[in-house]
């Protein structure tokens, strides 16, 4: 679990920069309507908790308490709110799907491991 905590904390922090980038480049350069600003906004906001998930993942990789994992869990349903809010702007309802995929995948995983 940890070397798994390790990678998928770089690929979201990887995945938080690229969203970062794609949230300024079509929500911000393309000031056209109101749709693209939100959906912008929206994924900056992703970005951010992406990257504060990626984070966390990281430098709780040796811990064996839940603390991080909840965090995460937390961190994860606000972007897949969020994600699920901006799918009606943008295509982030992916991302959305991602983040709880990730925060729910991790917190199940860490509990089934310390009731084994």
């Amino acid at each position: 679990m940890r070397i798994t905590k390790l990678i998928v904390g770089i690929l979201m922090i990887v995945f938080g920069i690229w969203l970062f980038v794609q949230a300024i480049t079509s929500g911000f350069l393309g000031l056209s309507n109101y749709k693209n600003v939100a959906g912008g906004v929206i994924g900056i906001l992703l970005s951010m908790l992406f990257l504060a998930g990626g984070i966390i993942y990281i430098s709780t990789e040796r811990i064996t308490s839940l603390g991080g994992d909840i965090a995460c869990l937390v961190l994860m349903i606000i972007a897949g709110v969020l994600g699920f809010a901006g799918g009606l702007y943008n295509a982030l309802l992916l991302d959305g799907i991602i983040a709880l995929i990730i925060g729910f995948g991790f917190f199940i995983w860490h509990i089934a491991l310390r009731n084994a």
